[in-house]
């Protein structure tokens, strides 16, 4: 867990974890993850879901960051170190093909979802879902802000 002086306070935080977190990854265990379908009830998020794959990692922390969302509200978020990618749950029918490197995962996908409390090193929890149903990130605003996020990493290149 992380300590008081370690606890992010932005998204874009997670991309490079804390060597007490990096150490409870790498080893967690084979059960660590699961492989899901796309669509199907699942117990951690309960209810029929979908979902985005943002590629790179470090895009979809920024647009999650524009999305100003807190980080302990419930939002089934998680990272696959494996592929370098954020996945976000999304409700089901929503998901859509966002600009270029955002993947949208629908019925008929498989996915490797964190399994357990935390997750392990290839699939990891950022932002787990509530009990009593997940807290879903709306997909066209997920989209429109990986967008938001280039366009302030441009201005920022620029300005420096």
């Amino acid at each position: 867990m992380a300590t008081p002086e370690k606890t992010p306070r932005r998204w874009a935080d997670f991309l490079n974890p804390d060597d007490e977190t990096l150490d409870r990854l790498r080893h967690s265990g084979r059960g660590a993850t699961s492989l899901v379908a796309v669509g199907a009830p699942w117990d951690t998020v309960g209810g029929r879901w979908e979902a985005l794959a943002i590629a790179s990692l470090e895009r979809g922390l920024a647009a999650l960051d524009v999305l100003d969302l807190p980080l302990d509200g419930g939002h089934p978020v998680f990272a696959d170190h494996a592929r370098n990618e954020l996945i976000v749950l999304v409700p089901a029918g929503t998901a859509v093909e966002g600009p270029q490197g955002v993947r949208a995962l629908t019925p008929g996908t498989y996915l490797v979802v964190p399994h357990g409390p935390a997750g392990g090193f290839v699939a990891a929890w950022l932002s787990r879902p509530t009990r009593g149903g997940a807290r879903y990130v709306d997909s066209a605003r997920l989209c429109e802000a990986v967008l938001a996020a280039e366009a302030r990493r441009a201005e920022h290149a620029r300005a420096c």
